[in-house]
């Protein structure tokens, strides 16, 4: 608010036209107008100091400016992800006593209203879109103008004041729901201290973060790295590119040109594969030139500047003409030329997929974090680091391996949450007895402090996207199916969900010959490549999984023709699956799942 009466007429936003286009410009005195009657608006609405307001809906001005607006009234912000179900909805809304709920666009308002139906004590629901229809009996529903517009009669400006003179650093100011191992999502507690340590030693450490550059707001907001990272840019004053359609950032990136950009490996992996798909289009004469600018690149990254040495001058000069010509040319195909900084973090980066980027010179700042941890643990400095590490500590971060066990990272510090909504006995298994928080990660860390990632401890797949997938939760549906014997879920580290599928091959035969097949062969090896036995199982799988968030549903899968069991080895004595095995044994046929695995290094 400050901002607005200081910079009033200085961009804010930026926001994509759908008719015309074009990126146009929101000034601090138009958002900070939004804000304060949202806030406004929220007070008329009766919710009082702690109560919790959701917030279930694509990236938008709207999105943001709620966020801001809960923090004003002294309210509890409780965001959920676009492609949540109806099922998942209601789930948060009842644990968390929700009072008020914004949805964003129509499959929001019909998932929401499904959610609040049976609700005892449904909250009010807001409706960002004037666009959407309301459905059926809906009466009670209010879109945003309208929601402001009540409000317009009433000065709050005392009771805000009011509620800012109580504020303590201790008081929540976010839930954000993640995904425990069990698949029931737990309430993770963020409170303003852990706010404002997470923006203000981000902005103490990171170069590069200037007034009046733009920032590509990609990750939905819900997401904890991306919801941070955009606080870190409105108290910069940068501006903020919201991007509403995650399948159109490659367009928005063309269009924007942005300075920054947070974002998670999935995005860099497609990035990628394209740079890769360009050169093999590329003349012998331009493919070999592009070979030995990689060379001089990744020399001049990895053999100096990583390690924080300066390069002779004979490679800096060659570097500088790469990068002004060809390189840059590569990164314009993308739209990122301007880049500045773009930190990468929410699952794991595959090593020649990093090494790749930092040798064409993509800023990528690779880095470490969780939900619980307000995001950033640690990161890949830019001026020395060790490649293959997770980076070293944010500052003020305090990081250590417990030895007493598997050697899981212990992380503490005023980033860390006060705990779980709720929640008394999943607190006490999640922090030591000294305050330390379990990650649930398995690491080791050198003499210099570069932490090393090893595997996770805990039963919680996280894809490529960021986000959480609880395995047994997807296996124990499909397994639910009387035509699936066996599911083994494939997701932690990639880009989607897929799955191992061994089927109950009699009565796979049994439903393919009502469907009218007549020609079924004996060797279930051959009936394994049926497309008939394909699609059955297809539809199987989506009919099991329909209730999910699309995030969470396989995408594709394997047939097995052999079951999982404790003679080969892939089953333990109490029959639970041994997953490092199975995908050893499986690895040819989960890298055809994931095709660009297949893909050469082309750094080497």
């Amino acid at each position: 608010m400050e901002y607005a009466m200081q910079y009033p007429n200085e961009t804010c936003l930026l926001v994509r036209n759908e008719i015309s286009g074009a990126w146009e410009e929101v000034k601090w005195s138009a958002f900070g107008r939004l804000v304060r009657e949202t806030a406004n608006a929220i007070l008329h609405q009766g919710i009082e100091e702690g109560d919790r307001i959701a917030v279930f809906s694509e990236n938008s001005p709207f999105f943001l400016a709620t966020y801001l607006a809960s923090f004003m009234a002294g309210s509890i912000a409780i965001p959920l992800y676009a492609s949540s179900s109806a099922a998942q909805v209601r789930s948060i809304l009842e644990h968390s006593d929700t009072r008020l709920i914004f949805v964003g666009e129509e499959a929001q308002y019909c998932a929401a209203l499904d959610a609040i139906g049976e609700m005892s004590n449904p909250p009010q629901l807001v409706m960002y879109d004037r666009k959407i229809e309301r459905r059926g009996e809906d009466r009670s529903s209010l879109y945003m103008d309208d929601f402001l517009r009540v409000a317009e009669e009433s000065d709050y400006e005392e009771a805000l004041k009011l509620r800012r003179s109580r504020w303590e650093v201790e008081q929540t100011a976010l839930i954000l729901y993640t995904s425990g191992t069990s698949g029931t999502s737990k309430g993770v507690e963020i409170s303003y201290k852990n706010i404002q340590k997470a923006v203000n030693q981000h902005i103490l450490e990171l170069e590069h973060l200037k007034a009046g550059k733009i920032s590509m707001n990609f990750l939905p907001l819900t997401h904890i790295f991306e919801s941070m990272w955009c606080l870190v840019c409105l108290t910069m004053r940068i501006k903020i590119a919201v991007n509403s359609n995650p399948k159109r950032i490659l367009q928005s990136l063309a269009e924007v040109r942005p300075h920054y950009m947070c974002n998670v490996p999935r995005f860099w992996e497609k990035v990628y594969v394209g740079v890769y798909e360009k050169i093999q289009g590329f003349s012998p004469l331009l493919k070999r030139i592009t070979e030995e600018c990689i060379r001089v690149s990744r020399m001049y990254h990895f053999e100096y500047w990583a390690k924080g040495k300066t390069p002779p001058w004979h490679l800096k000069m060659q570097y500088r003409f790469y990068s002004r010509t060809l390189l840059k040319m590569v990164k314009q195909k993308v739209g990122i030329e301007r880049g500045l900084i773009f930190p990468v973090a929410g699952a794991a980066l595959a090593d020649k997929v990093h090494a790749f980027l930092l040798s064409i010179g993509v800023p990528i700042i690779y880095g470490y974090g969780l939900t619980e941890t307000t995001a950033t643990v640690s990161y890949c400095h830019p001026k020395g680091f060790e490649f293959g590490s997770i980076g070293r500590p944010l500052g003020g971060v305090e990081v250590k391996i417990d030895d007493k066990g598997e050697g899981e990272i212990l992380v503490r510090g005023d980033n860390v949450t006060k705990g779980y909504y709720k929640a008394p006995e999943e607190n006490a298994k999640s922090f030591t007895a000294d305050g330390w928080f379990r990650t649930g990660d398995l690491g080791s860390m050198d003499i210099e402090g570069n932490i090393f990632f090893k595997e996770r401890a805990k039963d919680l797949f996280k894809t490529a996207n960021g986000k959480y997938i609880a395995p047994n939760v997807i296996e124990n549906l499909l397994t639910s199916d009387v035509m699936i014997d066996q599911a083994v879920v494939i997701a932690d580290g990639r880009s989607f969900v897929s799955a191992l599928i061994h089927p109950d091959w009699g009565k796979v035969r049994e439903v393919l010959l009502q469907q009218g097949e007549t020609t079924l062969p004996d060797d279930v090896k051959v009936l394994a490549k049926s497309e008939a036995v394909y699609r059955l199982l297809e539809q199987r799988i989506a009919d099991q999984l329909r209730e999910l968030a699309s995030f969470e549903k396989v995408k594709k899968f394997h047939i097995l023709t052999e079951p999982l069991s404790i003679d080969n080895g892939m089953l333990t004595n109490s029959l639970k699956t041994k997953r490092m095995v199975v995908e050893r044994y499986y690895e040819e046929a989960i890298k055809e799942l994931y095709s660009y695995h297949r893909l050469p290094d082309l750094t080497k």
